[in-house]
């Protein structure tokens, strides 16, 4: 089957070319045969679909994987605990409706007698009595509900489930696994009593995601070897692998577009090799085109002037800043993937991204500044040849 790089969505091993990630889901596998709950907290186009799918993969055969997205899915089913109630058990139907038609149709059936939480956990319950095998939740763009209140009181009522299991008192999910940008287990749930309004951690079961999601110079290079060899095309692996981790710090989107701008627009008909040369002509394609993740990076800065004038300050100013995770602006730069910490200080995270913004930033301040005045050659040429006196007095 004839396979591509791929820069959107899911990347399938039998049709995408990819890079070996078999490490990062192991270790993602432990966790789950440990029975943790957690977060993999990621940013933007940064692999996390990608991974719970070849997860799912890898989990299947020893347990019963239910797989979903709240992407998508309508604002009625918020309306009410009923409604999310039942709502969210034919969700969990239809993504089994392929893998297993029998469960599909018994959680159907479950969901008509649902009608508030308390139900839904004993439905929840039954799914795991009814199966053969232990359970598994994944849930995909968590991030698109995670400010819904009806939403974590749902989370909240999974991790009374899990205190309750832990006492051997209840039965719930073997693992639960979110997938967002945000850690939501810093969310707090309102909890009314006697008028007031208390706040508690609806996810403060979930262990902490401590593995890197971003790609190796080594991990890089399995792509590239699996692509050369089905290609019969000859490069510097080593080399070229070194240097797309050099200009994206192995950011997963940055990694895949810009070899699939190599091989789908720079080196048809042969016109360039796959070489240093041409990975820095991907670099500039790249720093020209729109795509969903420079999107998401404008609007992010256009729509927050504090976060605006602090890269400013980083990038056109030179300044230093020191890494404080606790900077409500360091934080929130660094879960979009915009910061790093580099020996306690604050940097871009990547060259792309660095030079991206250098390009923003220089275009607005040409809209707002009349350019001339600065002291560029052209200022100081005469029709005969150099202007001496503006030379010397400017």
């Amino acid at each position: 089957m004839y396979k591509r790089f791929n820069s959107t969505g899911v990347c399938i091993p039998s049709i995408h070319y990819m890079v070996d990630i078999g490490s990062k889901i192991n270790k993602i596998k432990t966790m789950v045969h440990r029975g943790e709950y957690f977060v993999i907290n990621r940013p933007r186009q940064y692999g996390k679909t990608t991974t719970m799918f070849m997860l799912e993969e890898e989990l299947k055969k020893d347990y019963l994987i239910i797989g979903v997205s709240f992407e998508g899915i309508g604002d009625e089913i918020f309306n009410s605990e009923s409604n999310f109630s039942a709502g969210f058990l034919r969700i969990l139907s239809r993504a089994l409706r392929f893998e297993d038609r029998e469960m599909s149709s018994f959680i159907i059936k479950l969901s008509e007698k649902v009608n508030n939480f308390e139900t839904l956990s004993y439905a929840i319950t039954d799914i795991i009595d009814e199966s053969s095998k232990p359970v598994i939740l994944l849930v995909d763009e968590v991030d698109k509900n995670s400010n819904n209140q009806l939403f974590l009181s749902f989370l909240g009522m999974l991790r009374s489930k899990f205190l309750l299991r832990q006492q051997g008192k209840d039965k719930t999910f073997k693992s639960v696994i979110l997938a967002g940008v945000y850690d939501i287990k810093n969310l707090k749930l309102k909890i009314k009593q006697d008028e007031d309004i208390k706040y508690n951690s609806p996810w403060n079961i979930a262990v902490n995601f401590d593995i890197d999601m971003s790609f190796t110079t080594e991990e890089i290079s399995t792509m590239l070897k699996e692509y050369s060899k089905d290609e019969k095309i000859e490069m510097d692996i080593k080399e070229i692998s070194s240097m797309l981790h050099y200009y994206t710090d192995g950011y997963p989107f940055l990694v895949s577009r810009l070899c699939q701008i190599i091989d789908e627009k720079l080196i048809v008909g042969d016109r360039y090799a796959w070489n240093t040369e041409t990975l820095i002509k991907a670099v500039k394609e790249i720093l020209q085109e729109g795509n969903t993740l420079f999107d998401d990076l404008i609007k992010n800065v256009e729509n927050n002037d504090a976060l605006r004038e602090y890269i400013f300050d980083l990038i056109i100013n030179g300044a230093e800043k020191t890494f404080v995770i606790d900077n409500p602006l360091i934080n929130i730069g660094f879960i979009f993937g915009y910061f790093k910490n580099v020996n306690g200080r604050v940097k871009i995270s990547n060259r792309i991204f660095q030079q991206r913004l250098c390009n923003y930033f220089s275009s607005k301040l040409e809209d707002k500044t009349d350019m001339s005045k600065y002291n560029f050659k052209e200022n100081f040429i005469i029709k005969d040849g150099l202007d001496f006196e503006k030379i010397c007095f400017k």
